[in-house]
């Protein structure tokens, strides 16, 4: 994605169709000649703890996707309580936010440090783009959708089978067990696993649960009028250095 911004005028945001154009575009624009700003998530390399490309003008989330930012409990309480008609008191007490997070954090942690791996030692093999449905189970009696841990342990012993069959087990299993400790000590360890694949259709799921039916696209707009600021800050001071023309 591109951001171009110009004096006076509203700022031009566009996209330029997958990770790589937006990298090739930032390398050869001249920000002599127009202000801009090219944004890229930080996918597998960010999980991986690659550093970004060192390109001016060039901003990458220090998340998996931008969608990662946009989940925390006082955005999402918010919808909660507007949709189902509850005081944001009721909301929070009916989400249990902390709770849930708790429950999916350490299995999906350890799936995506095994994505990680299965990344560097066998890049071929399709990891993410699997999506979190495969992974969840609907209750028969309740309809209620959620993730199945036996399932997310059996992609992860899949995921790094992968990286075994192309490299040393005791080489794959270090740098698993690396990924994991590093992840393990972000500030927000979730921000490893996709916000697009996997937490937007959890929460989706937890939400159905709680009788308060969203659409994704509609769901992503009021979470970022209602989230928490600071979560962006890197940005912030990504597009003011843009706009000052990185002098």
């Amino acid at each position: 994605m591109a951001c171009q911004l110009q004096d006076r005028q509203a700022p031009r945001v566009f996209a330029l169709n997958g990770r790589q154009p937006v990298i090739d575009a930032a390398i050869t624009h001249n920000h002599q000649t127009r202000r801009a700003l090219f944004l890229i998530d930080g996918d597998l390399e960010w999980v991986r703890g690659i550093p970004a490309p060192a390109i001016v003008g060039l901003h990458r989330h220090d998340a998996y996707c931008i969608e990662n930012l946009l989940l925390c409990e006082k955005a999402i309480s918010q919808v909660l309580s507007e949709d189902a008609a509850l005081t944001i008191d009721d909301a929070l007490q009916r989400l249990k936010y902390e709770d849930w997070i708790r429950s999916i954090e350490e299995p999906l942690v350890e799936l995506f440090s095994a994505f990680a791996t299965t990344n560097c030692f066998s890049p071929a093999e399709k990891t993410v783009a699997q999506g979190v449905g495969i992974l969840c189970e609907k209750d028969p009696v309740t309809k209620v959708t959620s993730l199945s841990f036996p399932k997310v342990s059996d992609a992860k012993g899949r995921a790094l089978d992968a990286a075994i069959a192309m490299a040393d087990e005791a080489s794959v299993r270090a740098y698993y067990s690396d990924t994991l400790a590093r992840l393990k000590k972000l500030p927000f360890p979730l921000h490893a696993v996709s916000g697009k694949d996997f937490m937007f259709p959890l929460l989706n799921f937890l939400l159905s649960k709680l009788r308060c039916r969203i659409r994704t696209k509609s769901l992503r707009i009021r979470l970022a009028i209602n989230g928490e600021v600071s979560r962006f800050a890197p940005l912030y001071d990504a597009l003011e250095n843009a706009a000052r023309g990185y002098k």
